[in-house]
Order: C-alpha cells, then structure tokens, then sequence
C-alpha cells in the first residue's frame, strides 16, 4: 500500500506527538530548581545530541543540549508559571514531552525512533485510522481536556515570539532542522474576532481550499490552517469536536490516545490523533490533511504549553511544531521554535502584550514579560 508510516520501537515512555507524564502541581519553592538527567533509547544508549527545553505555562525557562553521555543539565534563570514540562527532541527521534512533579530534579528520558518514508499519494497514518462511529467514552476525555481552556482568547487575544525553519528536505529528514536557519518572527492569534465568530458559517472549507489564488501556496495545490501554529487552538474548539469522530484507541499511566477524523462527503478533512495527559490537559495532536482530487500528501504536528488542571479560562499554547507537505522526491516542511507567549490587549491589536498569566498565578519572584 503506498502510504506514510510511522515506524516505531516500543519504548518505556510512548509518546507519539508527545506524552505527558507524571504529576502535576508546582509549587513556588521548587519552581526555579535545576533539573539534570540523561536521556536514551529503549536498549538504554545514551542519546547524544538532543535538544531539551524546560517550559511552564507561558514560557520556555531553559534548555541543553545533550553530551556524548546523554546527560542534560536545565538551569532556569527565573520560577516558573504554573506546571513545568520537559521537552526533548532529536535527529530521527519521536519527541517526548514530560510533565514533572514538583520534587522532581532527576529525570531519564527514554526515546524511540521516529522513521517517516514518503511513498506516494495516498496517506494512512498509523494509527490514525478514520473511526466509524462516534465512541463516548473519547468524547468525554476530549470534552474535559477543552473545557480547562478558553478558544476566543488563544484564537485572537495571544502573540508569541517564535524562530521559524522551512525548507525542502529528504522524506527521511522530516522533522530535522538546521538551527542556524532558523528566522525569528512573531504571531499573533489566529483569526480576527469576527472570523473566530463566524469560524462554523466556513467549516465545508475550513481544513483546506485550492490554492489558486492563495499568494502562500507553501509549494502546493491546497492551503491549510495553521493547525501547527496561530490555529493550534482548534483542537480544543467546539468545532473540532462538533466536526470530528473520536475513538480512545489506548489508555496507560502514561495518559490517553484518542483517534480522530472529520471525513464527510468531498471535502477536505483531517485524521490523526491526540495526546491526552494523565492531568486531563491537552499534550499534542498529529494529524494529515486528506482532499479531493488533486490529491497530495501534506501533515502536521503541535505539541502544547503545560496547563493548570484545577484552573479554567486558560489558553491553549503551543511550544513546538511541524508542517510538513510532499513536494516530488521531498518534502516541504516548516518547524517552529517558540520562547514565549504574551496577552494581548484587545482583539485588535497587541502593541502592549502583558504576561499571559494573570498575577494571582504568578510565583514570588517572577519577573514581568520582557
């Protein structure tokens, strides 16, 4: 079958577009500790060479690379907001993303290998089958996880700081960047208020139009949303439930597996699945575009900021993602770096951003937006 496959080694921490574990609850004491630890693959080998970050709620604290031993040693310069998270993410590796307990100083990673070969024009991630039917028990993890965020504010009422990569690589580079290309920007929001308000009056064409006449064409015949990015929000929207069919697929200690797919008559439509954390919370989404005819290969992936389980009205964040697209022999792909997210004032502008946390959420001692 001509498809994309995910090849994957089983591992002691499964993590597919990044699993949370662990506790969740940070306390100002232990928020500004250094965390070291060593990061390997299932046979323990250490991993040389991965890049790890240390983010709370709002922004990234740290990061290492790791030595020729595996090991990492994570120095935050400031307390953090809210729960923490390690991120690591290397050269031919699924990402893993932890959540850690407010004890925890000493960490070991375990990551398998991410292999991705690009055959041809149909696409069947694995296992990102299309649910033939609607399974309750899915809707109701997906339904909580939601319900800690608020969608108008992360659709329009958020900006970032962001470094972008994009290029076209060989099918088995997807996902390899060459950090010295990356191009710092910004975003802010994803929609206007007024197209976030009348987001369901387009959603026949919302995961994708013909690109006649788009001036981004991002190499393709059809343009997407930014699911990856500004429209990561859309995860956690009450249009990405009311279009998609959900199925848990698994449940561990290590947190929930929930398969999705918006397919419905000729149109375009997603399928991929999402990471649901031991807290509830959302940790990451994959997915592929699937269109009518002219038929091409194109994805993504968002990992997203820790939340707070007991609080509501948050937004939802991301802190690392991946678009990519079949372009001949190779693939187009965009990678993006965050540092850190802002409020912004209104709707309409973000000229003054404040700490996206409100104060009563901030630790002792942290500092103000910079």
């Amino acid at each position: 079958m001509r498809a994309v496959r995910v090849a994957r080694r089983a591992a002691t921490l499964f993590v597919t577009a990044g699993l949370a574990l662990g506790a969740l609850a940070l306390s100002p004491a232990g928020a500004r500790a250094q965390v070291r630890g060593v990061v390997a693959d299932p046979e323990g080998r250490p991993l040389p060479g991965v890049l790890v970050e240390l983010w709370d709620s709002e922004r990234r604290l740290a990061g290492d690379g790791t030595d020729p031993t595996g090991h990492f040693r994570l120095m935050p310069e400031a307390p953090a907001i809210g729960p923490r998270v390690v991120l690591a993410r290397g050269i031919g590796l699924e990402p893993v993303r932890r959540i850690l307990a407010p004890a925890d100083s000493v960490v070991r990673l375990v990551m398998q290998t991410h292999s991705v070969l690009i055959e041809a024009a149909n696409v069947e991630a694995e296992p990102a089958k299309c649910p033939p039917r609607d399974d309750p028990l899915a809707r109701r993890l997906w339904q909580r996880a939601a319900s800690h965020y608020d969608i108008a504010l992360s659709a329009y009422g958020v900006r970032t700081d962001v470094q972008m990569f994009g290029a076209l690589v060989a099918p088995d580079s997807l996902g390899v960047i060459d950090t010295t290309r990356l191009v710092a920007t910004f975003i802010h929001g994803g929609l206007s208020a007024l197209a976030f308000a009348t987001r369901f009056k387009a959603d026949k064409n919302f995961y994708g139009v013909p690109a006649a006449g788009v001036p981004w064409r991002r190499y393709g015949r059809w343009h997407y949303p930014l699911l990856e990015s500004s429209g990561a929000w859309h995860f956690a929207d009450a249009m990405f439930g009311a279009a998609n069919r959900m199925i848990l697929v698994a449940t561990t200690d290590e947190g929930s597996i929930v398969n999705f797919c918006s397919s419905q008559g000729n149109r375009p439509y997603i399928r991929g699945h999402l990471v649901i954390a031991p807290d509830t919370t959302l940790a990451s989404a994959e997915w592929e575009y699937v269109t009518p005819s002219p038929r091409e290969d194109a994805g993504g992936q968002v990992l997203f900021a820790p939340a707070d389980p007991a609080r509501r009205g948050q937004p939802i964040v991301p802190v690392a993602g991946l678009f990519w697209r079949r372009v001949l022999r190779q693939v187009y792909q965009e990678w993006m770096e965050y540092r850190r997210w802002y409020r912004c004032e209104g709707s309409l502008s973000c000229d003054a951003p404040a700490p996206l946390q409100p104060d009563s959420a901030r630790p002792p001692g942290a500092p103000p937006p910079r």
